[in-house]
């Protein structure tokens, strides 16, 4: 093998082969794991995911979804490349979860293989070259592999959603191989190219998740650490210059991704939270290094989806406050101390603090997440590696009986990882004994408790005991650590879709109001309140509720849609219809609107302009059963017999008969629904089963 060009074809193949098939084997029991927590929002009901075609206009609308508003195409992309690669997966299995962890694990096979390759290329720089002779390979090989089968990984390789991660890793990893290909290789035509595949991995990597916004720091740190002659003042000057560049770039950046173009945002966003900035700022240092802990301690029964996290209410309380602090800052410090004589360790030192910026500094996300270490442990190995293959080779030479007990603990140590890979992804297998591990290991949080009573609740049947567990998990939550102030009333909010679904609609109803009196600004809460007002037929009530909701968000197409649809259960279809048209200037193609629309339009005797409003309803997928009853409402009002007849043919093509005469059915006593006339839709579809009838008994036999 060379020593110190790139890695031969046939060592490269090895590489990857070892790492494709240890992967495959410790992950080999996730590919059924279950849907989790955020995978149904951002996926399972996530609309405008779920492709039926490949058309490039359905493939573009995929790039704008959002999990927070399912029913819109929005006008802002949302992490595009990740959405995309889950339309993909929709379109070729739909909630089929194998192919969604067969994507996962390939793209960590591959982030691994990157990283790999990375490393190698990395000791051609000229601060390294030289002094790993004949070791590049063995030390590239271990890194990749002893941060591959760590078990701290298996929250974001196994948790589907979290693929945003492991995709946005996977094109920075790629990203700074090109980058150091660009920096090593002699020909300038090649050297463009890389800088080109840097710059693509770049854009990349940020459509797929945004902090993968700390590339440029990463490679100004990589430049200084790897390229660069520190003793030359005039090399520091350029360099500070250039870092205080890129570092408002990136603030700049910050700004537009993350705070919406607002750079009061995050500050905006603690009023949601149950720690205040200075918690947040005190308290993320104690969860960093319990991160590094995790990482290089990195048994199963210490990793969890959810972690009791005490807030540092000041310097010494707790007392591991401070502590964690100074930790921190020697540790930084010890990084920049040693990027002169220890490069690699002074790396994965800044490194990793530098890429944990984004999600552990200031933005008030939820505090702890193990998938955040994904990226920023990627070289955390790498001084353990040439460590590790120092020792090797140094006792090999000199006490072999030495050796061959490190050679002994290495391999013992890879066993033992992988294992606890395998048994910590045991625990992912199902919704349930996710988050019964996590109640187990988080006593204190509220979380653990309100997932499983949800779980509970929707597998359960109406009135079983199932249901009775579920209040007893929700009524043990409400005294439990929440991650959010708004937590304790979606707790009564849930409770209340319990009572509604075994029929106690005033328990259900009682618990949102006392809900709304602890928050009256929950627009959820109040938004369920409606529906299930609507459907006592409360009507008085429920329009007043819906004024209080538009009130409080005027640009909600949902909100807005409520109260047009009371409005028009109530005959008065006018001032129905200026609440659609706002709904659908913010919202163009929501479904439900345009069919609310065509409805009220009909009611208003404008059938032309109804019946356009309707078939645009109708050609949104999936095609569903009250759009077509609207058409042939519309047109048999309008005297469009033959229309009618036309869209009578396609219910009856498009849905059984079966499902047909249930609808009608429950048209009659589900106030949810649109007062369209069933008797003259059953009169229309009569007469084409009975044409049909007849087609078919005149057929020779």
């Amino acid at each position: 093998m060379s020593k110190c060009g790139s890695p031969s074809t046939r060592s490269t193949w090895i590489a990857f082969i070892l790492l494709f098939f240890l992967i495959i084997l410790i992950y080999s029991n996730t590919f059924h794991a279950s849907w989790h927590f955020d995978d149904k929002p951002n996926i399972v009901n996530n609309y405008y995911l779920h492709l039926n075609n490949l058309h490039p206009n359905s493939l573009f609308q995929t790039l704008f979804t959002n999990p927070k508003n399912p029913w819109n195409i929005g006008d802002k992309m949302y992490r595009p490349v990740a959405c995309l690669t889950f339309a993909l997966n929709w379109y070729y299995g739909k909630d089929d979860v194998t192919g969604y962890h067969i994507v996962n694990i390939v793209i960590h096979i591959l982030t691994a293989y990157f990283l790999y390759l990375t490393i190698f290329n990395l000791f051609k720089s000229p601060n390294l070259k030289g002094k790993f002779d004949g070791s590049e390979h063995f030390v590239a090989l271990l890194t990749a592999v002893m941060w591959a089968i760590n078990p701290v990984q298996t929250q974001a390789v196994t948790y589907i959603v979290q693929r945003m991660a492991i995709l946005a890793t996977m094109f920075y990893i790629l990203g700074i191989y090109f980058y150091i290909k660009a920096r090593v290789i002699d020909s300038l035509k090649n050297r463009i190219y890389f800088i080109i595949g840097c710059v693509f991995s770049f854009i990349f990597a940020m459509g797929s998740k945004e902090n993968a916004a700390m590339l440029p720091l990463s490679l100004i740190l990589i430049e200084i650490v790897f390229f660069q002659n520190l003793g030359s003042q005039k090399t520091r000057r350029r360099f500070i210059g250039i870092a205080a560049g890129t570092i408002s770039l990136v603030l700049i950046m910050g700004i537009f991704f993350f705070m919406k173009g607002d750079s009061l945002f995050f500050l905006k966003e603690y009023a949601n939270r149950h720690f205040t900035f200075a918690e947040r700022l005190m308290t993320e240092p104690r969860i960093v290094i319990h991160y590094l802990s995790q990482i290089f301690y990195s048994v199963p029964n210490r990793l969890s989806i959810e972690h009791d996290v005490l807030l540092s209410t000041s310097l010494i309380k707790p007392w591991t406050t401070l502590p964690a602090i100074l930790s921190v800052f020697m540790l930084i410090g010890t990084g920049f101390c040693l990027i002169k004589k220890r490069p690699l360790i002074a790396f994965a030192i800044l490194f990793f603090f530098l890429n944990h910026v984004i999600e552990s500094t200031i933005i008030p996300l939820e505090l702890i997440f193990e998938h955040r270490n994904y990226l920023p442990s990627l070289f955390l190995f790498l001084p353990v590696s040439a460590g590790i293959k120092w020792l090797i080779d140094y006792y090999r030479e000199n006490r072999i009986s030495i050796y061959i007990i490190i050679v002994f603990f290495v391999t013992l140590l890879l066993t033992g990882l992988g294992i606890g890979t395998y048994i910590r992804n045991m625990a992912w297998a199902t919704e349930l004994t996710l988050w019964e591990d996590a109640m187990r290991k988080a006593p204190g949080s509220a979380r653990p408790l309100t997932v499983l009573a949800l779980e509970m609740s929707q597998k359960g049947d109406l009135g079983n005991i199932r249901h009775d567990l579920a209040l007893k998990l929700y009524e043990k939550s409400l005294s439990h650590r929440k991650s959010r102030k708004n937590i304790y009333p979606a707790i009564l909010n849930n409770m209340a879709g319990i009572y509604f679904q075994k029929g106690n609609s005033q328990k259900a109803v009682d618990l949102l109001i006392r809900a709304l009196d602890i928050d009256p600004n929950y627009t959820k809460g109040r938004f369920d309140l409606i529906k299930i007002l609507i459907t006592r037929g409360r009507w008085n009530d429920a329009s007043e509720h819906a004024d209080k909701l538009v009130s409080i968000t005027e640009n909600h197409e949902g909100y807005l849609n409520i109260k047009g649809f009371i409005l028009l259960k109530q005959k008065k279809s006018d001032e129905a219809i200026k609440y659609f048209q706002k709904s659908l200037r913010l919202a163009p193609n929501f479904k439900t609107t345009l069919m609310y629309m065509g409805a009220a339009l009909s009611l208003s005797e404008e059938y032309s302009r109804a019946d356009w409003f309707l078939r645009r309803a109708n050609n949104i997928p999936h095609e569903s059963i009250m759009p077509l009853f609207c058409l042939i409402e519309n047109s048999i009002k309008a005297g469009f017999f033959q229309d009618a007849e036309r869209y009578t043919e396609r219910l009856l093509a498009s849905f059984s008969i079966i499902a047909v005469k249930d609808q009608l059915i429950r048209i009659s006593h589900d106030n949810l629904l649109l007062p369209v006339s069933s008797e003259l839709i059953t009169e229309m579809i009569s007469k084409k089963i009975m044409e049909r009838a007849k087609e078919i008994s005149e057929l020779p036999i």
